[in-house]
């Protein structure tokens, strides 16, 4: 009767101003509450938030004798709490759920996985907003495990062994030069750090080091910076890709985790390329396109024997029976030992979050060098410009870049234990996240690297 009472009494100017705003924020509320939810939950989600606000108005406000205006506030209300407690529901189930990411993967995914990808990419503008000092850094990145940086091999069998069981009677005692490593990097900062730019053995296959790697700071007007990279001999390994969890998700036969029957061949894992929704390209794995391959875009291509060839597709590679894999990210970075980036500008494709924004987060890409291996490079707190510049003073002809931000630019080795048990070991000491993911399972694709001496007949790499 109050209410009814004071309805039908003259408002003052003053009273109606107060409704208008209260009607407004009213309506803005239902409009984003509903926009939400519709983005994060779908149809299911905005018919229950539909649902669940006329019947609180009318069980309640209406009932209650409310002012329309009052009425309205309870429909915003009840839609803004459908709102809140589906996304604490839907991201508490996820983010405590351990799929093998770190927290903030999976909050950032749920977020991405829901439509508030625009949200987070400019969060993460914020956040990565500082760019590198000048001062140049006391110390480098390089981690690699004490076993192997002593791996190296003086002696090789002059006849190739066909399996791992013969393998020793077919070694000879013809004795040839240990593996050469890369020529050391130039370094840009007097005097050098301990160890600068020189490549020390990461990891061995097919009695060979297979992996060389450095670390250093390669850009002279930002010391600061901190690259480290693994060169591939592509020689001595097999590569392929597996499909994550989520990312591409389905039905694999090489799924989210590396197979036991590979463990005794595993060298080495590196972290893939953005989510398909941001690599402005497709993606192509054991003969199924999840996503249209498109020309002109940076591919990494992976033929049937395991090898990686890094180009642009339509003019370098396509997709004509070659390949066991295309996976495409951006343009170029690096192009004939250019930098892609006015390329990219001209197309519209953002190297990250960006949009026109800057950038300085950690890094990853894929390349090939002067004499043709294959290498792995990844850097931190570098904007898409500064990561194209320190990709050519470290000499990659060709590179396509791969993830970004926070855990997920990650490269692990290998060591083997007398029990067969695996140790990962990262190759940089600021690389992040659960090191156990490649063997427990991932939600992105990620790329493995097998001894070819080693790899079974009949396993996944063959079908």
């Amino acid at each position: 009767m109050n209410d009814n009472l004071e309805d039908n009494r003259p408002v003052s100017p003053r009273s109606s101003w107060l409704i208008a705003l209260a009607v407004v924020g009213s309506l803005l509320l239902l409009v984003v509450s509903f926009l939400l939810l519709r983005t994060t939950a779908g149809v299911g989600g905005v018919a229950t938030g539909i649902v669940l606000s006329i019947a609180a108005t009318l069980f309640f406000a209406q009932r209650a004798g409310h002012s329309w205006h009052r009425q309205l506030w309870t429909a915003a209300r009840t839609m803004t709490i459908v709102l809140l407690v589906w996304s604490l529901v839907s991201s508490g189930r996820y983010v405590l759920h351990n799929n093998g990411d770190t927290t903030g993967q999976r909050m950032t995914s749920w977020g991405r996985n829901h439509g508030l990808g625009f949200v987070i990419d400019r969060l993460e503008t914020a956040v990565y907003s500082q760019p590198p000092a000048k001062q140049p850094a006391k110390d480098l990145g390089l981690a690699l495990p004490a076993a192997a940086a002593t791996t190296t091999t003086e002696t090789a069998s002059s006849t190739p062994s066909t399996t791992h069981s013969d393998s020793a009677a077919a070694a000879t005692s013809t004795t040839i030069p240990a593996d050469q490593p890369p020529a050391p990097l130039k370094t840009y900062f007097a005097p050098a750090l301990a160890g600068e730019g020189q490549w020390l053995p990461a990891a061995s296959a097919g009695g060979h080091v297979a992996m060389w790697a450095t670390s250093l700071r390669p850009l002279q007007q930002f010391g600061e910076v901190v690259a480290s990279m693994v060169v591939i001999k592509q020689s001595y390994v097999r590569a392929a890709m597996f499909n994550g969890s989520e990312l591409p998700g389905g039905q694999w036969t090489r799924g989210n985790k590396i197979p036991k029957a590979l463990y005794s061949s595993l060298t080495g894992v590196m972290n893939g390329g953005f989510r398909l929704s941001q690599s402005f390209g497709g993606y192509m794995t054991e003969g199924k396109v999840v996503q249209t391959l498109i020309d002109g875009r940076a591919t990494l291509a992976i033929d049937h024997s395991g090898k990686i060839k890094i180009g642009e597709y339509g003019r370098d590679l396509t997709n004509d029976g070659t390949w066991e894999t295309l996976r495409q990210n951006l343009v170029l970075m690096v192009d004939g030992g250019q930098s892609g980036l006015e390329r990219a500008k001209r197309d519209h494709i953002f190297w990250g979050a960006e949009y026109g924004g800057v950038m300085y987060d950690s890094r990853s890409a894929i390349c090939t060098i002067g004499d043709g291996s294959l290498a792995y490079v990844m850097a931190d707190k570098v904007n898409a410009e500064q990561m194209a510049g320190l990709l050519i003073n470290v000499g990659c002809v060709t590179a396509m870049q791969l993830d970004v931000n926070g855990d997920w630019p990650n490269f692990l080795l290998y060591e083997h234990g007398v029990d067969g048990k695996l140790t990962p070991h990262r190759l940089d000491k600021r690389m992040s996240g659960n090191p156990q993911r490649y063997v427990n399972g991932s939600t992105k694709e990620f790329f493995g690297f097998f001894d070819s001496a080693l790899v079974p007949a009949g396993s996944v790499l063959d079908k």
